[in-house]
């Protein structure tokens, strides 16, 4: 005898949607069980056997496969993260919606936030600009949304304050009036932030000028030894690898070089006729 779970030609499922929406709840409730009693491979497994299910049921009329792809999708997802299995998250996503640009606002919502806990920020970034930039997304009601935990799990924990009202500008799904009250509700974020930083900088140039004057105190040192010295001194009190680190230790060398050059080098003057 043939299982009822073998596909059917169209027509014999007509009569039958009523079966097909109580099929796949049974699957949003199990896979919801699966991933609250920590079985997490029960759950993927109950959400692809839903997804599938939903895949053989698109050509029925009246039958909407939208909220039930995006349930099983956002359950799958968070079982995947449960167990660690975060390199799967991505490639299972593709393979349910094609592409990310086309994946709901809530898959995409809970993408950013995982890969921002993992503090994977080029990831994240990665993801909203595919979908924040295409133009179907532009009147999801939930772009917004979308924006803002970019803005307040990446781009805050990155330290990117300043580039917030760039990036807003460029979220072509907010109205003026949604760019205006984020930057409203970011701006005293932002503000705490640039002056932190302002006062930073400034507490750093004053330390470094002070670690100069000593060293101009004590016994030469060789250049090599003296670079070496002044940059560990301006490391201690920058963030390595930052673009500030990089420039202040590349004027450190050249100033210090070129005084090097013009103490070592006197240039002799002539004048015409003298030996």
């Amino acid at each position: 005898m043939a299982s009822i779970e073998v596909p059917r030609p169209k027509e014999s499922y007509q009569a039958g949607i009523p079966s097909v929406h109580q099929t796949l709840k049974q699957h949003l409730e199990n896979a919801t069980a699966a991933l609250l009693f920590k079985n997490f491979d029960a759950c993927i497994e109950h959400c692809e056997n839903g997804l599938g299910r939903v895949k053989l049921c698109t050509d029925l009329e009246n039958f909407s496969p939208k909220d039930y792809t995006e349930q099983l999708s956002v359950l799958a997802v968070q079982a995947y993260a449960e167990k660690n299995a975060w390199q799967e998250v991505l490639p299972f996503v593709q393979k349910v919606f094609g592409d990310i640009e086309h994946s709901p606002a809530a898959v995409i919502q809970l993408c950013l936030l995982l890969f921002a806990k993992l503090q994977d920020y080029p990831q994240c970034q990665a993801l909203a600009n595919i979908w924040l930039r295409n133009h179907d997304n532009y009147k999801d009601p939930e772009y917004p949304q979308i924006v803002d935990i970019y803005v307040q799990h990446v781009m805050f924990p990155w330290k990117l304050h300043s580039l917030v009202p760039a990036f807003l500008d460029t979220c072509h799904g907010l109205d003026g009036s949604q760019r205006q009250q984020m930057m409203q509700d970011y701006g005293v974020i932002i503000e705490k932030e640039v002056k932190s930083s302002s006062e930073g900088n400034v507490g750093n140039q004053t330390a470094l000028g002070r670690d100069v004057s000593d060293t101009d105190k004590s016994e030469p040192e060789g250049v090599w030894a003296y670079i070496r010295r002044m940059s560990r001194l301006l490391f201690q009190r920058i963030q390595p690898y930052s673009l500030t680190a990089i420039i202040s230790v590349a004027f450190i060398i050249l100033a210090f070089l070129s005084l090097r050059f013009n103490k070592g080098f006197k240039v002799q003057s002539y004048c015409c006729g003298n030996d």
